[in-house]
């Protein structure tokens, strides 16, 4: 597709850029074996406790998880001590669990093997990692997007649903990282959630010999992923996405704090700049200064280019942070929109996508690699119908030559029709921040309504029963104009019943009751649509 892709993010939110980060050498030594009570109780042998039902979402909490070096393999010794919770039956269909918060790769699978602890006498030498570990596998650790969206962000969430620290997350555990992989160009980043030094595979390879997690939690959450990448259907958005912009916004505060970056927040609209974001290999903005002049002029506001070569993380989202737009071309960079300075306690921020719609202002290359693009290595028939093709048709990951051709793409941008998407997500933006928000944007449901009462009414000439009660005691507190209250009546015995809404507390029935009849009588609140649980039953009879 010649119309490329550009993102405007906006509070407005536009793009990102980072610095490739040094890589860290890893200076933590192993802990001493000659630590005989900690032996002594591995003999007792290992434990496994599971949550969920599924490979997908399990993770597991562990204590004495062995790792074998030379075999490779995570070992479990079964002993009198052992329990096993939550493991399925067949664990080998196709795994346990994922390591990796990527669903149902088959390079991120994990399971251990099985051994009796008077195996243990086998080894010669045994290391026990003392404390808390978390093992788990990064997907790409070279890519920007990859490290906040399939690591940073389900570590965080990790890290807080198994902590018990008085902080937001226990900065005790030990990262242990199994994909093998050397420390990659944003390993600093992932010590920001730790106090002790990261292991890499290779660190636990060194020694040659048994090493033994004392305690902690192999695998990661997948709660905070919204995104697939196209392994077993077309790249996408994940069908069922739970984490909110609250949530990331946590996440985000928690990155400042560790960085050392005021968590204070401003408005974007008292922002005196916007952020363009430069590239310096692929999708490159052709006219970029020209570009950034007009956007000066459309906004009024200064623009600053931040670029992966010049600016450090710390440096990005110190910027980002008090930016009221970032801008550029489509890819990874996208991520760091999450530091845009938005209106609490929600993200808004407003998404603005551009299409290059002018074919001769792409430029595609051809005669490049295949991996970046090429298409040379292919027939003339192939290269004819992927030059002419508009749009990139759906595909798996990760070699489809119409997808690498188009994503390799440099851009001549039509600035007229930029700015008119700029402007469109800037007046979305200026609506939103006019809204009322909540504190947090967790639904809160009534409690059981109480003091159901129920009495016969004098002087009527027909069957009927008269009911009233209390509302639920956190109904002051719930945000919510819509109160109305569910009565279900049942006569005794019988499985069909009679149900009612209603903006009362207290009514009078009389449809279809009968005379000398005992009923079962049910009353829930309902606000804003969300019901709350049926208070006790309360029992009557007619006359």
């Amino acid at each position: 597709m010649f119309h490329f892709l550009m993102g405007i993010v906006s509070y407005l939110t536009l793009n990102f850029t980072y610095k490739w980060l040094k890589s860290p050498v890893i200076h933590q030594e192993l802990i001493n074996s000659s630590q005989t009570t900690v032996v002594a109780s591995l003999k007792e042998g290992s434990s496994l406790w599971c949550i969920d039902d599924t490979k997908s979402k399990r993770i597991c909490k562990f204590r004495y998880l062995c790792y074998h070096p030379v075999q490779d393999h995570f070992l479990f010794f079964h002993g009198p001590e052992t329990v096993i919770d939550g493991v399925p039956d067949n664990r080998f269909d196709p795994a346990l669990l994922d390591l990796s918060s990527v669903d149902d790769h088959n390079t991120q699978y994990f399971n251990y093997v099985d051994y009796p602890v008077s195996a243990l006498d086998t080894f010669s030498n045994i290391t026990v990692m003392d404390g808390f570990s978390l093992i788990f596998n990064r997907f790409n650790a070279d890519n920007i997007m990859h490290v906040v969206h399939d690591d940073l962000l389900p570590l965080f969430h990790t890290l807080r649903q198994f902590s018990w620290s008085r902080s937001s997350i226990d900065l005790e555990y030990t990262l242990v990282m199994m994909e093998g992989w050397n420390e990659g160009a944003y390993f600093d980043l992932y010590k920001l959630f730790t106090n002790k030094p990261p292991l890499l595979k290779r660190d636990l390879q060194k020694p040659k010999q048994l090493i033994c997690f004392q305690h902690g939690v192999v695998g990661i959450s997948k709660y905070t992923t919204w995104y697939q990448y196209g392994f077993k259907e077309p790249q996408g958005a994940l069908p069922h996405t739970s984490v909110t912009g609250h949530y990331v916004r946590q996440f985000v505060m928690f990155i400042k704090r560790r960085l050392g970056l005021d968590s204070g927040l401003i408005n974007a609209y008292d922002s005196s700049y916007v952020i363009l974001c430069s590239r310096e290999h692929n999708r490159l903005i052709t006219n970029e200064p020209d570009l950034s002049m007009a956007i000066a002029r459309h906004l009024n506001k200064q623009v600053i280019h931040i670029s992966m070569t010049i600016h450090a993380f710390k440096e990005q989202v110190q910027l980002v942070s008090k930016a009221s737009a970032l801008i550029g071309m489509h890819g990874s960079i996208l991520i760091m929109a999450m530091f845009l300075p938005p209106d609490l306690p929600w993200m808004d921020i407003v998404y603005g996508a551009w299409r290059n719609e002018i074919e001769e202002n792409t430029i595609t290359y051809p005669h490049e690699a295949p991996e970046v693009g090429g298409i040379v290595h292919l027939s003339d028939e192939e290269q004819k119908q992927i030059m002419g093709t508009k749009e990139v048709p759906r595909h798996l990951c990760c070699s489809n030559p119409y997808w690498l051709y188009r994503i390799y793409q440099d851009t001549t941008v039509d600035i007229k029709s930029l700015l008119l998407v700029t402007e469109t997500a800037e007046n979305k933006q200026r609506k939103m921040s006019s809204r009322p928000k909540p504190a947090y944007d967790h639904t809160l449901y009534p409690s059981k309504v109480i003091n159901v009462t129920c009495q016969l009414p004098p002087e009527e000439l027909q069957p009927a029963l008269w009911f009233s009660w209390e509302p639920p005691l956190n109904i002051p507190f719930i945000a919510g104009r819509d109160v109305r209250y569910e009565v279900w009546i049942q006569p005794s015995g019988q499985e069909n019943y009679a149900a009612y809404i209603l903006d009362l507390t207290e009514y009078t029935f009389t449809e279809n009751l009968l005379r000398n009849t005992h009923y079962n009588v049910w009353v829930r609140c309902i606000v804003n649509e969300n019901s709350g649980p049926f208070g006790d039953v309360a029992h009557c009879e007619t006359k």
